[in-house]
């Protein structure tokens, strides 16, 4: 006679659900049939996940086979008390929880690694269609037998699984989606497709998604920001004003060196597909097999205009309160016109096999996964000089006099630059005709790809015995290993901004010598030449450029009609048709590799006291990790500066050769955790739980690359290398959570949380001796200004977190299908070195004690209807502003503390069963057009305002 066995497939398969979308996390634990559709439904399925769970976590589960509540499932997660999200071009991107950014969380599919195009660790959700996803857990305190690595989160995303609901199903999906700011529209279409054979011991479900959009994207924003000071007569004419009409002899001025106004426009397309094989070889065998392919191109084109500031010659100054330039006027100064090509093709393939073997008391799992990733990011910036062409004499490349007399074309001592920096967007009056294409003329250009790639390999082998004990229940042992490697090829063409003003002949030279070595060993650029562009390159925007913005800024400019145009008419002007060809650069590419092993073990147990029943689970993860990095280094050897015009000091920078470098490093942490469930039996949870976590270094930041600017100002000189010695962010964490369940759905919880913080990462900008003297100006000695990643003290993190479920259904006739959930966060966090982190500059405001990422507030509030097959949702979710960077880049922000502005967005989705088969669907996204502001340091000095416009679908499903 058979042993009896608690953990038999038969069994199982009765107590998990017949929807393909259910968790397995609760698929595993009822005892019921629940079918999951519609909105009460999915939330109700939701909860009891969260009620179940062996640690504190919160899941949503799809409303239906091919709906997950959102189109997208980052959108979806941000439902979820303490989750929020980072948005590309208006869609949901990354997850932060907590405040830890997506760095810190680990996100996994099918509880597998994925590889990922992102530089770092981060997870990007916009690469997976929400049709293709069943569910989605965020785990929040850590266990013993989950992988080790996240400070924030662990978030799994589940795809379907074909044996847990037997026979033939089908689902399929039309929808057309319009953006308004584009005024573009584009479909979405999906199919899932299911089936059992051989007696439901066979069993295979297929799912396809295709996406064709366009998203166009609205922006204004400064950059370069700088300093002088207002007694510096070399920079300002005339005297310096305050807002009150009073003069400012003195203190350091902040300015930014360019103020941008773009607009671009996104074709985006994304293919996707997933299948799952699976196969019960016995009662207590089965077998899985994953695949998942993502194919998806992101490819935008952006025009506008960039207004330079930078250097002296500063006309009209007046100064705020805290020393920011509010108004001033430049002579002499042309305008950029400012053309972008940007995006990435990129796909993902993942492939894993589980084999679930059920022996007496034991059960063992073996998995083993590999997913690999490709990419091709593209950064071409296009520049040219907009002018006045009523004074041009347009340069002539032919005419060998005025190409060495090198004077200064259509910019004339009359020609002036007024701004006034009062609002979010700064106004401009110019006499430059930055909107006619008879004025654009040659400037500078660069052009620049990578090439990433990612692969990971993965095993893991579980075990789980069954004890005899009356509290110790089960026994959990594991092993896992990771070998993954990130590497990055960056390419670019020849590097330098041959100005003909600037270059000094050798000595000896003829006058036709000087011209021949201009136009052939330096034809790189067309910078500072102003040579004239065929009109019917450009065209000019309409009147509609950020079109909810008030004020006097350029609302038309020129656009560029074809890119490819654009730079062989370049190639024409140099006689280069060749001039983009890009070479590697081996000083900034790098390849990283991380192995990592783990071995756990845990104890689950139960217990029933007088008030309540216990259940929980404590155990000890041990985890080892060797990371090589491998590239090339570069060093400093000579400068030269040169002196141009207005424009400040231009410094040109050569480095010796790169040299061939690698670098290694392991590490191993012990991991102990608890968590404790105490089900009083009358709806009342409290679970407490306690942990030591990590998180690794981001791979982007552990390289032995740098990069090194060849020719920039002398006010901007700034290098960024990697840190392949970094030691991982170190935490201890504690959690404690009361949890209400009634017996009609309706759930209410409140939830403290603590991390200590003990090792931290952060991007520091230190300043540097060169042992060089700027001898053309007085500015004294020349410094490099580093950002580098190193290792300090961290800080804590605290906060509370409230969710509420309610339902009316209490109310007569069709008033019982209204409900609301409701979720709030509240964190402070404390960052332990922030003083001593800083540059001490005047005028600039401390980034406080806060750590970088963390929003003090955040909520979520959402009203739905549920009945008789009619659904709908209303959701807005709120962010509170959070410090982005402490210290910002040196080029975007000069090191000056960057913080993102509070954000909160309306969500609105719809749906209709026609039939029992037929369902019409409409969604609405950020229904009142919000924008996303940033700013540099102080709030005047906004740095990003952007508006990506309201998405609508509409659509119908099928199901068979």
């Amino acid at each position: 006679m058979k042993p009896t066995n608690k953990f038999s497939l038969l069994p199982l398969s009765a107590a998990i659900t017949t929807a393909l979308l259910s968790s397995y996390a609760i698929a595993a634990e009822t005892d019921e049939i629940i079918e999951v559709r519609g909105i009460r439904s999915s939330l109700t399925e939701s909860m009891d996940i969260k009620k179940n769970a062996p640690s504190i976590q919160d899941s949503i589960v799809a409303e239906d086979i091919g709906k997950f509540p959102d189109q997208n499932v980052a959108e979806s997660l941000q439902r979820i008390s303490g989750v929020m999200i980072s948005r590309n071009n208006g869609e949901g991107a990354s997850v932060s929880v907590r405040g830890m950014g997506p760095k810190f969380n680990a996100v996994k599919v099918n509880n597998r690694t994925i590889a990922t195009t992102e530089r770092g660790r981060e997870f990007d959700f916009q690469s997976i269609p929400s049709e293709l996803i069943a569910g989605a857990d965020v785990i929040k305190a850590s266990r013993a037998n989950i992988a080790e690595g996240s400070l924030g989160a662990y978030i799994n995303v589940n795809t379907a699984r074909p044996l847990k609901s037997s026979g033939f199903h089908a689902v399929g999906s039309v929808q057309a989606t319009y953006n308004d700011l584009a005024e573009e529209a584009g479909h979405k279409i999906s199919a899932v497709v299911s089936n059992t054979f051989l007696d439901d011991s066979l069993g295979v479900v297929v799912g396809f998604a295709q996406q064709d959009s366009t998203n166009r994207i609205d922006a204004a924003g400064t950059t370069h920001w700088g300093s002088f000071d207002a007694g510096n007569t070399a920079w300002v004419n005339g005297d310096v004003k305050d807002i009150k009409g009073n003069n400012v002899a003195s203190g350091t001025v902040w300015y930014p060196g360019r103020a941008t106004y773009t607009l671009d426009t996104e074709e985006r397309q994304r293919t996707s597909a997933n299948a799952t094989f699976q196969w019960q070889q016995t009662d207590d065998i089965v077998h899985t097999l994953d695949l998942l392919y993502t194919d998806l191109s992101r490819q935008a084109g952006s025009s506008g205009i960039q207004v330079p500031f930078q250097g002296a010659g500063w006309n009209n100054l007046i100064v705020s309160d805290n020393m920011t330039v509010m108004q001033g006027t430049r002579y002499q100064k042309p305008i950029d016109s400012l053309m972008q090509e940007r995006g990435q093709d990129s796909d993902t393939l993942a492939v894993g096999w589980n084999s679930l073997i059920y022996q007496d008391k034991w059960k063992f799992s073996a998995d083993f996964a590999y997913s690999k990733s490709e990419a091709t990011p593209r950064a071409n910036t296009l520049v040219a000089h907009a002018v006045n062409p009523n004074y041009d004499n347009s340069l002539d490349k032919n005419d060998r006099d005025s190409y060495i007399d090198g004077q200064i074309k259509g910019v004339t001592e009359q020609d002036y630059i007024h701004f006034e920096n009062r609002g979010d967007i700064m106004t401009i009056d110019s006499t430059i005709e930055y909107a006619n294409p008879a004025a654009i003329r040659t400037h500078w250009n660069d052009i620049q790809h990578k090439r990433l790639k990612d692969e990971v390999l993965e095993a893991k082998f579980d075990a789980t015995y069954e004890l005899d004990s009356n509290n110790i229940t089960t026994l959990d042992l594991g092993f896992a290993y990771t070998d993954r490697e990130k590497s990055q090829a960056v390419y670019k063409i020849k590097q330098g901004c041959f100005n003909t003003d600037l270059w000094q002949a050798p000595v000896g030279t003829t006058e036709q010598e000087q011209y021949d070595i201009r136009n052939t060993q330096y034809p790189y650029n067309t910078c500072g030449q102003r040579f004239d562009l065929d009109d019917n390159l450009f065209s000019v925007n309409n009147e509609d450029f950020l079109a909810d913005e008030s004020g006097n800024f350029p609302r038309n400019f020129v656009l560029l009609n074809d890119f490819s145009a654009y730079k062989q008419a370049i190639g024409d002007i140099r006689s280069e048709p060749n001039w983009t060809d890009e070479s590697l650069r081996p000083a900034e590419s790098v390849a990283n590799t991380e192995k990592t092993m783990a071995l756990y073990g845990q104890a689950n147990f139960e217990a029933e006291l007088d008030f309540a029943r216990l259940t929980g689970n404590f155990g000890l993860r041990y985890v080892k990790t060797e990371t090589s990095s491998t590239g090339h280094r570069q060093f400093r050897d000579t400068i030269t500066d040169v002196y141009e015009g207005n424009e400040g000091v231009i410094v040109e920078i050569d480095y010796t050769d790169a040299e061939a470098a690698t670098f290694k490093k392991d590490y191993s942490h012990v991991l102990p955790s608890l968590n404790v469930s105490a089900d009083f039996e009358n709806g009342y949870f409290v679970k407490f739980a306690a942990a030591k976590v990590i998180t690794r270094p981001a791979l982007e930041d552990t390289g032995v690359n740098s990069t090194y600017p060849q020719r920039i100002r002398a006010d901007q000189y700034n290098t960024k290398s990697g840190n392949p010695d970094l030691d991982p962010y170190e935490a201890t964490q504690l959690d404690l959570a009361l949890e209400y369940y009634a017996d009609n759905g309706n759930t209410y919880s409140a939830g403290l949380f603590y991390k200590d913080i003990s090792t931290f990462i952060s991007q520091k900008t230190v300043k540097k001796g060169t042992g060089y003297t700027i001898q053309t100006q007085p500015l004294g000695e020349f410094f490099e200004y580093s950002e580098e990643q190193s290792n300090r003290n961290g800080g804590e993190v605290s906060g509370i977190e409230l969710a509420a479920l309610y339902y009316f259904d209490y109310l007569p006739g069709w008033l019982d299908g209204f409900g609301v959930q409701a979720n709030y966060t509240y964190t402070t966090s404390e960052d332990k070195e922030a003083q001593t982190d800083e540059l001490a500059r005047e005028n600039v405001l401390s980034a406080g004690s806060g750590l970088e990422g963390f929003s003090e507030t955040a909520y979520n509030l959402i009203a739905f209807y549920d009945k008789e097959g009619f659904q709908a949702r209303l959701a807005y979710n709120w962010r509170d502003d959070y410090l982005k960077y402490r210290s910002g880049p040196v080029i975007g922000s000069n090191g000056l503390p960057q913080h993102v502005e509070a954000y909160g967005q309306f969500d609105f989705s719809t749906s209709y069963d026609l039939s029992e088969n037929m369902t019409l669907r409409a969604e609405a996204i950020n229904l009142t057009n919000e924008n996303i502001i940033e700013y540099a340091d102080i709030r005047e000095r906004v740095t990003l305002i952007e508006y990506s416009g309201r998405r609508f679908q509409v659509g119908v499903t099928a199901k068979f």
